[in-house]
């Protein structure tokens, strides 16, 4: 309900924590619809990723997760939604890419997913967490902004203008 109250249009994405107690389908089931989509304006494409994943592919289930062990399974899929993209893209996603932060809090395969990003010339930010205190880096073109994790600190919150 409270997530539904605010005016603006809401979307969560899956991360490791909330692997602990649901699976993802019961995970937006219970949030009421706020699966994430990718949201195309004049200008503007905002790309939600979900690794949620075992680097062998195996989705993560209710309880069966490891925040070590992450992975984006569809590159190719990722590749062509970028192809559709005409504006400036925003990446979205719980796990980390950022090559700044430490190699255990990124995906397995996060220097394929940061290469695709940066071959489309589209994508301007990647807006993730995983790495809970936060972090801001530029890396060929592209800010990575690691969001710090709500538990961190009091009001742990960032309001982003696009």
């Amino acid at each position: 309900e409270t997530i539904h109250s605010y005016p603006v249009p809401t979307f969560c994405i899956t991360g490791n924590h909330d692997s602990f107690a649901y699976g993802a389908e019961e995970f937006y089931r219970v949030l009421g619809g706020c699966e994430p989509r990718d949201i195309h304006a004049p200008g503007l494409d905002l790309l939600f990723l979900d690794a949620c994943y075992f680097k062998s592919g195996k989705r993560y289930e209710r309880g069966d997760t490891d925040w070590r062990d992450t992975f984006l399974p569809d590159v190719k899929g990722l590749e062509k939604r970028l192809a559709g993209c005409a504006g400036s893209v925003y990446i979205f996603m719980h796990q980390n890419i950022d090559p700044q932060v430490p190699e255990v809090l990124r995906l397995f395969n996060d220097a394929e997913v940061r290469d695709i990003l940066e071959k489309s010339g589209k994508v301007k930010a990647v807006y993730q967490g995983h790495h809970h205190p936060g972090h801001r880096t530029v890396w060929n073109g592209i800010e990575y902004i690691s969001l710090p994790a709500m538990c961190e600190y009091e009001n742990a919150h960032e309001i982003i203008e696009i």
